[in-house]
């Protein structure tokens, strides 16, 4: 029969041994969490920004920044008229107002959120007249000829970011030459990589291990 010493002495050592054990599962349960990590893929999502309704249109100069900063008050703006749906790659043709109306100048934002590396991204459109174009305050397309045109693809991938996107467009209808007769267009196509993670067999073989350590000690504790 164990003596009250005999049984202490048994019980500090049981949990020395549990502690050991315990310390070896969450070593391998890290192994494993850091394999995976290190193991996952990159999938390609591609990510469409086309003119349509939600982007904000002005016919009144605007302040300083309007086409460098995201997040630019566009107190006063409206949301852009659609004057030919889908007239482009799915996208629609905008303007202020109507597609014959007397506005000959507008201005025109989209910001859009990028949630992960990008790997390619082409502008492509086209503009009745004039107009030039920004993404994040770089110029990339400006075109005065005073006739309309199409433009692009144009490789604006070196100009984004993971974050906040802006695109900003200064147009101009050559309305004392050819009349009222204007339309913006224009399809952005943003390829981004998404880590999706792989388990290969060693890593399984991790798991059901760390599993089953867990499961022992379970069993050694209750009993």
């Amino acid at each position: 029969m164990d003596t009250a010493r005999d049984f202490q002495v048994w019980t500090t050592d049981d949990c020395a041994i549990l502690r050991k054990a315990t310390a070896r599962v969450k070593v391998m349960l890290l192994a494993f969490a850091l394999a995976v990590g290190a193991a996952s893929t990159a999938n390609a999502v591609t990510l469409t920004i086309n003119t349509n309704s939600s982007w904000l249109a002005t016919n009144a100069l605007p302040a300083a920044t309007w086409n460098t900063d995201p997040s630019f008050s566009a107190t006063g703006w409206i949301n852009a008229s659609v004057n030919i749906p889908a007239c482009f790659s799915g996208a629609d043709c905008i303007w202020y107002d109507g597609q014959f109306s007397a506005t000959r100048f507008v201005w025109l934002r989209k910001t859009f959120t990028i949630s992960d590396p990008v790997t390619t991204a082409f502008l492509a459109g086209g503009i009745d007249d004039d107009a030039d174009i920004y993404v994040n305050g770089t110029l990339v397309f400006s075109d005065h000829n005073g006739t309309s045109q199409a433009f692009g693809p144009i490789n604006v991938a070196p100009y984004l970011v993971q974050g906040v996107n802006l695109i900003a467009v200064a147009a101009e209808d050559n309305i004392p030459v050819f009349g009222a007769n204007h339309d913006f267009v224009a399809s952005l196509q943003v390829q981004t990589n998404v880590p999706v993670p792989t388990l290969s067999p060693w890593m399984l073989a991790l798991l059901t291990l760390a599993l089953a350590s867990i499961s022992v000690l379970f069993i050694r504790r209750n009993t």
